[in-house]
């Protein structure tokens, strides 16, 4: 499976972590080598298929897999190839109050509610929602890995605010979230999301009020 590499110094460090590790609980998308062994060539990167298919409203499962998953790769360094420029990455950082950006008036009552986190840090996929795979006989898959440098938890916090935004869940979804971690990691993957695309910001109002009540 070929795939535009993007930024071709982070397309490489994943790959080259992604060649490494190893989980028996789920399955990781493995990138492949070409010819030369080089990771990237001309702007693409390759990857194996894996099998599965994406189960709508299968959240806790997908959770489920995102703790495997950050558990797995726990160990990885950090790299100055985590330092990106693309929308996502910028967008990352004004949820996290790096650097400024505009938002839709809608979301920004989050910004007042924003707080340090003393959390640790390590490699996360910043968009699992729509990238676990499921197959009868087989552990879940991971694929499409979008690298971050976050907590852990934040990663959930992206699925569950995806699933009301896009996938219909309900509050419920949300209220076990935030009864496990509190809401400054789902308020900054709300901010993130919006940041992104402030076309986005109709999608997860109805995530403001279940956080700021």
């Amino acid at each position: 499976m070929l795939k535009p590499a993007g930024d071709p110094a982070l397309a490489g460090w994943l790959a080259e972590v992604l060649d490494t590790v190893r989980a028996e609980d789920v399955r990781i998308i493995r990138p492949v080598r070409s010819r030369s062994g080089s990771w990237v060539v001309d702007g693409w990167s390759a990857w194996q298929w894996l099998d599965g298919e994406h189960r709508s409203d299968a959240w806790q499962e997908v959770l489920e897999v995102s703790a495997r998953f950050h558990r797995a790769v726990a160990g990885v360094s950090w790299s100055p190839a985590l330092v990106a420029s693309h929308r996502w990455a910028v967008a990352d950082r004004v949820a996290w109050g790096e650097v400024g950006g505009e938002l839709p008036e809608s979301v920004m009552p989050l910004l007042s509610l924003r707080r340090p986190v003393d959390l640790p840090c390590q490699l996360i996929h910043g968009d699992l929602g729509g990238n676990v795979l499921f197959r009868d006989g087989l552990p879940p898959a991971v694929i499409d890995v979008s690298p971050y440098w976050r907590p852990a938890g934040y990663a959930d916090a992206i699925i569950v605010a995806d699933a009301v935004a896009w996938s219909g869940a309900g509050p419920d979804l949300v209220e076990h979230l935030l009864r496990q971690q509190g809401e400054q990691l789902l308020l900054r993957a709300v901010l993130f999301r919006v940041a992104t695309d402030p076309h986005f910001a109709p999608a997860y109002e109805s995530l403001a009020p279940l956080i700021t009540t």
